[in-house]
């Protein structure tokens, strides 16, 4: 019973003062002003005596008062009453609409272990429709950190443009919105957003690893632009090192891509939380791009990115990416305990009928 009750007074006390609709603040003004003339036609009085002292307060309204108060409780009434009828109709309609909503979620768990956590959790409570979600474990496939098997891991990926089309197979567009968050080997996260760059409105989520949770992009874009390093030398192969949250490892770059010309990509400040802004991801992805299609004007036909980024960046550039237009990509898996430091890269499809594929190199090994 208490349980019950606890729960009627929380959910009145949403529906009274938290809640934000235009017919519940038509309801809340008619309840005031019923309230103020209900207490406004009161009749007080107050006595005060002892020994040697009287003092007696009291309040009659006139006529002439009765009458505004009575025709006060009656707008009152009828206001407050105007605004829950209101408020019943736009809940119904909210709630038939939201019968037809849904948000796929799409979290991908690898370098850290967000299952205590879930993105959908996260979503569900800011949100009063269906969750949905597809989930990319490869977890068992790291061990230290370091992927044992991508080949096996890849196979996952692959299939997320599959599953996503399921569950948005019995939904009009129109009802569908998609949530992106991981945390996950660079080469992947960049497959995925390179496989998903014709979904439009991904909302894109990402792990602060301080506050140990999910986060949105909600912070101001701070203007910082890419510091540009052009090789003078041209070729077929290029090398491009893109530092966003780290700076890359030029020693290793400089040694397993010797005879590659190398371009450097890099920000002026270099930090896990330089990130938290949509609209500087849409900006640093457009530089990224602009600066592939200079690669692609000099003659090279194959891209060899290193990038060292959060999650949500590697997604983001992905998805900009021009897969129909710019030359052949390979994403590299930087290992930086290991003696090859690049023991791996993942060769992302260009033409039709082509398949993702997983690259163990042999380059030398760096001191």
């Amino acid at each position: 019973m208490k349980k019950v009750l606890s729960y009627f007074i929380e959910k009145a006390t949403d529906w009274l003062f938290r809640k934000r609709s235009p017919a519940l603040i038509v309801f809340r003004t008619g309840a005031s002003i019923l309230l103020t003339t209900l207490v406004g036609s009161w009749a007080l009085t107050f006595v005060y005596k002892d020994a040697e002292h009287s003092l007696e307060l009291g309040y009659q309204s006139s006529s002439t008062a009765q009458w505004f108060l009575t025709i006060g409780f009656i707008a009152g009434l009828a206001t407050t009453l105007w605004g829950a009828v209101w408020e019943y109709q736009r809940y119904r309609e909210e709630n038939k609409r939201n019968t037809k909503k849904k948000t796929i979620v799409i979290e991908q768990r690898g370098l850290v272990d967000t299952s205590d956590t879930p993105l959908s959790e996260y979503v569900k409570s800011n949100c009063s429709w269906q969750v949905d979600t597809i989930i990319n474990d490869i977890r068992e496939r790291i061990i230290d950190n370091v992927i044992t098997r991508p080949d096996l891991a890849l196979t996952k990926i692959k299939n997320v443009k599959m599953s996503l089309a399921e569950k948005t197979s019995q939904s009009a567009s129109s009802d569908i919105s998609i949530v992106y968050g991981g945390v996950f080997p660079v080469p992947f996260t960049f497959y995925t957003g390179y496989l998903l760059d014709d979904e439009s409105k991904i909302t894109v989520y990402d792990w602060d690893r301080d506050r140990t949770d999910w986060r949105g992009l909600d912070e101001g874009d701070d203007g910082e632009r890419f510091i540009i390093e052009q090789s003078l030398i041209t070729g077929k192969s290029a090398v491009l090192a893109v530092s966003v949250s780290y700076p890359v490892d030029r020693l290793a770059i400089s040694s397993v891509f010797a005879n590659i010309p190398i371009h450097y990509l890099s920000l002026p400040s270099l930090d896990r939380n330089n990130h938290w802004s949509k609209e500087k991801h849409n900006r640093l992805s457009g530089e990224f791009l602009e600066y592939c299609k200079r690669l692609l004007g000099q003659g090279v036909e194959h891209i060899h990115l290193i990038l060292a980024s959060q999650n949500s960046v590697a997604f983001r550039f992905g998805q900009a990416y021009d897969k129909r237009n710019l030359p052949n990509i390979f994403v590299y898996q930087y290992e930086h305990h290991q003696p090859v430091r690049y023991p791996w890269c993942l060769k992302l499809p260009h033409e039709a009928g082509e398949e993702a594929v997983i690259v163990h190199t042999e380059f030398k090994h760096v001191a």
